[in-house]
C-alpha cells in the first residue's frame, strides 16, 4: 500500500508538473496577444466573436463585451467597405479556407475609416471540422495612404512628363542599351515598341546634319564627364521631323550601379515652331505676310547703299488707301482685313521680283523699285498699281471698289536717307490725295507746305493741356477664369475744336519727336491716379490702372519721383498703378530698364510689357525684368479662328508666361470664339470689343458700379 501510496503521488506530481507547465505557457500566450499592436479577434464556427484583444479595442473602439456574439462585419463594415471584397472573405472562410494579407476599409465605432490587412486562419478539430477562426489584423491606413500618395505622384509625374513632353533615358557605357521611361515614344514620335535601344540606333534616327553635334555630345560625356545639352531633329515623327533637346550628364560608378550617361529629353518641335513663327514677325506684316517696317528700313537702307556705291536712282512709292477707314467702321475689321490681303496681293502682283513690297500698318504700303533711272517708267509702274488696286474686289459676297493715292519720293534727288525718302514720298502721297484721291504724285520742294501743316498741328498740340482738350477713356480689363472686372487700361483721346477727334497714332508719336510727351505723360498718369480715387471711394480700391510709357518717359530723370508723388497724393496701395512698356522700349537698353524698372516696383509699380510677340527680343533679358504681366498682342488673338500658327502662339506664350510666374493678359478679343479659346488654355486676363469698348470715366465709374452690385 506503501509503494502504490507512492506511486500514486508520483503520478499526481507529473500530471500537476504537466498542467502547471501548459498553463504558463498559455500565460505566455495571453501575455502575447494582449499586449501586441496587431487586433486578435477569435470566433467560433459561426463567426461569432468570443474574444477581441485590447489593441483591437484601442483602434475600433469597440469593447468586447459589446461586440461578443456578434459578427466582425456586423460593426466593421460601413459605405466606404468593398462590399465584393467582404462577400469573397466570407466564401472562402465558408469553404475552410485561409486569409492572408488581404486589404480592407473598415469603420471605427465613430464611423471613421482605416485600411486594415486581414490574416485569418480557421481552427478544426480531430475531425477536421471548423471550430474556430482566429484573425489577426493589422492598422495599414497609413502605409496605404502613403502609397496611394506615392501612387499619385507618380502618376502626376506622369501626366506632367506628358504634358511637358519630356522623357529621359539612360545608359550603361559598357553595355550601350538605352533604357527609357514611360511615355518616351510619344516624345520622340515613334510607334510603341519603336524605341531605340542603343547609341548607334538613336543616333541613325537623326538628321543628317544634326548627327555630328550630338555625336561630339556623347563623346565629351563618355571622356570627359562632360555635361551637355544638344537640339537635333528626330525622323520618321509622324508630320515630319521633330525637334528635340537632349541635356545628359555623367553619373558616376557605385555600389549599386556603374557608370553611365543619364539624359533627358524634350519635344521642343512646338516651341521651335513658335520661335520661327515669332522671328518671321518681327520682319513680316502679320496680316498679310508683306515686310514690315523693320524689315522695309533694313532693305531700304541696303539698296540705297548699292545705289549710291553704283551711281544709280532708286523710287521709293508711299500708298495709301483711300477712305479705306468707311469699310471698317461700316461692314467691320474682318471685312477690312481681307481687302487689305487682297490689296496686299494685287500689288505683289504688279511688280518685279527685284522690288519689294512692305505694309507699314493700317492702310499704308509702301514699293520700292530700284534700278530705274526714267521718271516716265515709274509713273507708269505707279499707275499700274493704282490701276490693280482699283479693280472690283469680292469680299465676303459684297462687290467692293478701293482707291489708293500714291506719292514719290527719289532717291538722291529728293533724300539720301531712308527717313528723308520716307518722308517725302509721304508729303506727296497726301498732296495725291489734294488733287483728288486715286491719283500720282511727285515730290516736289513746294510740298514743304504740307509740313506747316505738321508744325501747325504741333503747336495746337501744346496748346492741347491747357485748352482740356486731352481726355482718358478707359478700356476694362477681365479675369478670363470668372469674368471678374480687374482693372482699366487708360488710353489717351484728343479732340480739337478744328480737326474733332485726333488719331493717337497721329499726335503721339509727335508728341514723343516734340518732346511734349513729357508734359503730356505726366498729364495722364495724375489723371489716371485721379481717377482710381474715384474708384476706389465707390468700393474698388482693388482695381488696377494701366497706364502706357513711352521709351522717353522711361529714361526721364526723376521719373521715380513723380510717381511716388502721386502714389502718395492720390492714396494708391502698391500694385495697383501698372505700367506698361513695348518689347521694343523695354529690351532697348536692358540693363538700364531693369535698373529703372526694380526701382519703380520697389516703390510700388506693377509691371507688363505690352504688344508680347511683335517685338525681337531675348527671353533671356524678359525673364529678368521685374515685370508681373504681359500683354499678348492682338494680331495674335485676330486669326485664332482660323490660324493653327496662331493658335500654337498663344497657347505658347500663355504656358511661357506661367513658366515664368506672370500673368498673361490677352488685347483685341473681339468674338466668342476667341474668348473661349483662351479661356479654354488658360489665360488670366482679357480685354477687347468683346468685353468692353474704351469709355470716358463716367461711364468707367457706372460700370464699376454695376459689377459691385452684382
Amino acid at each position: 500500500m506503501g509503494v502504490e501510496a507512492v506511486g500514486a503521488g508520483a503520478g499526481w506530481g507529473g500530471a500537476w508538473g504537466g498542467l502547471h507547465g501548459a498553463l504558463g505557457q498559455l500565460n505566455r500566450f495571453r501575455l502575447v496577444v494582449e499586449h501586441t499592436s496587431n487586433m486578435v479577434v477569435i470566433t467560433d464556427a459561426q463567426r461569432r466573436i468570443e474574444y477581441v484583444n485590447p489593441s483591437y479595442t484601442q483602434v475600433t473602439g469597440w469593447a468586447l463585451e459589446e461586440v461578443k456574439g456578434r459578427r466582425p462585419g456586423e460593426v466593421l463594415h460601413g459605405p466606404l467597405t468593398c462590399q465584393a471584397t467582404a462577400r469573397e472573405i466570407r466564401e472562402r472562410l465558408g469553404r475552410g479556407e485561409s486569409i492572408n494579407q488581404v486589404e480592407l476599409i473598415n469603420h471605427r465605432k465613430d464611423g471613421e475609416p482605416y485600411w486594415v490587412q486581414l490574416n485569418i486562419q480557421p481552427v478544426h478539430d480531430e475531425r477536421g471540422e471548423v471550430t474556430h477562426y482566429v484573425a489577426i489584423q493589422l492598422d495599414v491606413t497609413a502605409q496605404r495612404q502613403a502609397r496611394e500618395a506615392l501612387e499619385a505622384s507618380e502618376r502626376r509625374l506622369a501626366e506632367a512628363l506628358r504634358l511637358a513632353r519630356m522623357a529621359s533615358f539612360e545608359c550603361n557605357f559598357g553595355q550601350d542599351e538605352l533604357r527609357w521611361t514611360a511615355g518616351a515614344e510619344g516624345v520622340l514620335g515613334v510607334e510603341p515598341g519603336g524605341l531605340p535601344r542603343s547609341f548607334a540606333e538613336h543616333i541613325e534616327r537623326v538628321q543628317d546634319e544634326d548627327r555630328a553635334a550630338l555625336m561630339a555630345a556623347y563623346l565629351r560625356v563618355a571622356t570627359d564627364q562632360a555635361p551637355y545639352e544638344v537640339e537635333y531633329r528626330i525622323l520618321g515623327a509622324p508630320g515630319g521631323p521633330r525637334w528635340i533637346r537632349e541635356r545628359g550628364y555623367h553619373l558616376s560608378a557605385d555600389g549599386r550601379a556603374p557608370r553611365r550617361l543619364c539624359a533627358l529629353v524634350f519635344d521642343v518641335s512646338a516651341s521651335k515652331a513658335a520661335q520661327d513663327r515669332i522671328a518671321y514677325l518681327a520682319w513680316h506684316d502679320t496680316l498679310t505676310g508683306l515686310a514690315n517696317r523693320e524689315q522695309l528700313q533694313h532693305l531700304l537702307r541696303s539698296r540705297l547703299d548699292v545705289a549710291r556705291q553704283q551711281g544709280r536712282q532708286l523710287a521709293l512709292l508711299f500708298i495709301d488707301l483711300d477712305r479705306f477707314k468707311t469699310i471698317n467702321d461700316t461692314l467691320g475689321h474682318h471685312v477690312g482685313d481681307d481687302v487689305l490681303k487682297l490689296c496686299a496681293q494685287r500689288l505683289q502682283d504688279s511688280i518685279r521680283s527685284s522690288d519689294l513690297v512692305a505694309r507699314l500698318g493700317g492702310d499704308e504700303f509702301v514699293v520700292v523699285l530700284g534700278d530705274v533711272d526714267d521718271s516716265a517708267v515709274i509713273a507708269r509702274l505707279g499707275e499700274k498699281l493704282l490701276d490693280a488696286l482699283s479693280r472690283p474686289m469680292q469680299v465676303h459676297g459684297r462687290e467692293l471698289h478701293v482707291s489708293a493715292s500714291l506719292g514719290v519720293s527719289l532717291y538722291p534727288q529728293d533724300g539720301e536717307s531712308v527717313a528723308e525718302l520716307m518722308r517725302h514720298a509721304d508729303a506727296a502721297m497726301y498732296r495725291a490725295k489734294a488733287l483728288g484721291r486715286r491719283t500720282l504724285a511727285f515730290y516736289s520742294p513746294d510740298l514743304q507746305s504740307d509740313n506747316a501743316q505738321r508744325f501747325e498741328l504741333e503747336g495746337r498740340l501744346r496748346l492741347a493741356l491747357q485748352r482740356q482738350e486731352l481726355s482718358l477713356h478707359f478700356q476694362p480689363q477681365f479675369c478670363a477664369f470668372d469674368g471678374a472686372l480687374v482693372g482699366f487700361e487708360a488710353l489717351l483721346r484728343w479732340r480739337t475744336e478744328v480737326d474733332g477727334w485726333v488719331p493717337p497714332d497721329r499726335f503721339i508719336p509727335l508728341a514723343e519727336e516734340t518732346g511734349l510727351i513729357h508734359d503730356i505723360g505726366d498729364w495722364v498718369l495724375d489723371e489716371a491716379c485721379r481717377q482710381w480715387r474715384r474708384w476706389a471711394d465707390l468700393g474698388a480700391p482693388h482695381l488696377r490702372v494701366s497706364v502706357n510709357l513711352s521709351a522717353h518717359q522711361l529714361r526721364a530723370p526723376g521719373l521715380q519721383e513723380r510717381l511716388g508723388r502721386l502714389l502718395i497724393e492720390h492714396g494708391l496701395p502698391s500694385g495697383v498703378l501698372e505700367l506698361e512698356l513695348t518689347e521694343t522700349v523695354a529690351m532697348h537698353d536692358p540693363a538700364s530698364s531693369i535698373e529703372r524698372m526694380g526701382q519703380l516696383r520697389d516703390a510700388g509699380i506693377s509691371w507688363a510689357v505690352d504688344d508680347f510677340g511683335t517685338g525681337y527680343s531675348s527671353l533671356a533679358y524678359l525673364k529678368t525684368l521685374p515685370i508681373q504681366r504681359i500683354k499678348l498682342d492682338r494680331a495674335f488673338v485676330r486669326d485664332l479662328e482660323r490660324s493653327t500658327d496662331d493658335q500654337a502662339i498663344c497657347s505658347a506664350a500663355i504656358r511661357l508666361a506661367h513658366a515664368l510666374g506672370l500673368e498673361l493678359v490677352a488685347e483685341g478679343v473681339e468674338t466668342a470664339a476667341q474668348h473661349h479659346f483662351l479661356r479654354l488654355h488658360g489665360c488670366d486676363v482679357m480685354q477687347g470689343y468683346f468685353l468692353g469698348r474704351p469709355i470716358p470715366d463716367a461711364d468707367a465709374c457706372a460700370l464699376i458700379q454695376r459689377h459691385l452690385q452684382a
